[in-house]
């Protein structure tokens, strides 16, 4: 089976697999839906790549659909409003689930809640400057865009970079090959393993403060300015790293443009190339250094201050079910806040897959990290990488990543 996946901003003709389907009317559409939907508001900003004109649509068994998150936020009256929201947001967005999707919207919604007060309080991260840079009022009143700070890529501190790098490790634990996935799934899956090197492209960027716009002038400046700087700090064991994620650029900016075929083996070697890369990108993003990459997760994961740790400990909340206990918060404390000890799971696991030469296995440096973290128990990657992305979406995010088997 063969696909078409092209990236399309707003306005837009039919798409290029001449499937006669609109994607402005689909995008139209789905606005529609969020503005009758959504009560309340003062305003709704359509941000993300939807916004700025890189959403990526594909062709695939008749059916035109969105690989790209639908992200808004929805600007209300005060705080107060923002926490009523905020708590019926899962199920607003479990209602919203089912006609997105027939609107060709596939990937999850993200909606965020804020007051005018929260507008402009936002902090210096890529999102916002993005926000910023290309978010669109699709109702109420326009002039909310201003309250959104004018941050710049030097403002963007070494810790939200480094959340933008562990998060993007996340969406490819949940891309991992899997031979049981429908080809859909598997085309969702290269599309997040491919988005994720384009990223690497833009942590490069932000490592040297700049940002500049769209993933190919992202790429383009990492090519010219990045790369040489990348090749001198790469880690042992992923000396190829650099000339692997060169590829992989060229690869990525293709995917969303051109038809392409879908082969497991193929998504396989492509996946393991990228976790590679984003490995060697975390090992350079280290002030650090370890002895073995086991040992630098740990560190990386204990990085907050014990006064932020003790706090995590009690008052830590899942966004969804239960979380960890406090028993449990309180046994790992010297390991981290919940959130990092999750994120350190997750380069565990990558690392573990990175250094395997087949089907990614845990050595006992990695099992001794795991252990210390307290994420998960499993002695087995797979069940593992199931075990941690499940705590990611459920503790960290809206509990949408995992609502189907990962």
């Amino acid at each position: 089976m063969t696909f078409a996946a092209r990236s399309c901003g707003e306005p837009v003709g039919r798409d290029s697999s001449s499937t006669g389907f609109d994607v402005s009317g689909a995008l139209s559409a789905a606005l529609a839906l969020l503005r009758d939907s959504v009560d309340g508001s003062e305003a709704i900003i359509l941000a993300g790549s939807h916004s700025s004109g890189e959403g990526v649509w594909a062709s695939i068994a008749g059916r035109t659909v969105s690989l790209s998150d639908l992200d808004v936020y929805v600007v209300l009256a005060d705080a107060g409003a923002v926490r009523a929201a905020s708590a019926r947001a899962k199920a607003e967005q479990d209602r919203l689930r089912e006609p997105l999707s027939a609107l060709g919207f596939i990937a999850p919604l993200e909606m965020g809640f804020l007051s005018r007060a929260g507008l402009a309080r936002m902090p210096a991260k890529p999102g916002v400057i993005e926000l910023r840079r290309h978010g669109r009022v699709v109702k109420g009143d326009p002039e909310v865009l201003a309250l959104v700070p004018t941050w710049s890529a030097r403002d963007v501190s070494v810790e939200e970079r480094t959340l933008l790098l562990e998060n993007r490790g996340f969406e490819l634990l949940l891309a991992a090959p899997d031979a049981a996935r429908d080809d859909l799934a598997r085309l969702q899956a290269r599309h997040a393993a491919l988005k994720t090197a384009l990223d690497l492209a833009g942590i490069l960027a932000l490592a040297a403060g700049e940002w500049p716009d769209g993933a190919a002038g992202r790429v383009q400046w990492a090519r010219r300015a990045g790369l040489d700087d990348f090749r001198a700090s790469s880690s042992s064991g992923l000396e190829d790293a650099p000339e692997l994620l060169d590829s992989l650029w060229t690869t990525a900016l293709s995917f969303r443009a051109a038809p392409l075929g879908l082969a497991e083996a193929v998504t396989a070697l492509e996946w393991r190339q990228v976790v590679r890369a984003w490995c060697a990108v975390w090992s350079a993003g280290l002030t650090t250094r370890a002895h073995d990459p086991w040992t630098a997760i740990l560190n990386c994961a204990a990085r907050a201050p014990w006064r932020r740790r003790i706090q995590q400990a009690l008052q830590f909340q899942a966004r969804v079910g239960p979380g960890p206990d406090l028993h449990s918060r309180a046994r790992h404390l010297a390991a981290g806040t919940p959130a990092h000890r999750v994120h350190g799971s997750a380069a565990v696991l990558l690392h573990a897959a990175a250094l395997s030469t087949h089907e990614p296995v845990l050595p006992a440096g990695a099992l001794r990290a795991l252990a210390a973290l307290g994420v998960t128990r499993a002695v087995e990657w797979e069940r593992a990488r199931t075990e941690v992305v499940r705590a990611w979406d459920t503790w960290l995010q809206s509990g949408q990543r995992t609502a189907a088997p990962v």
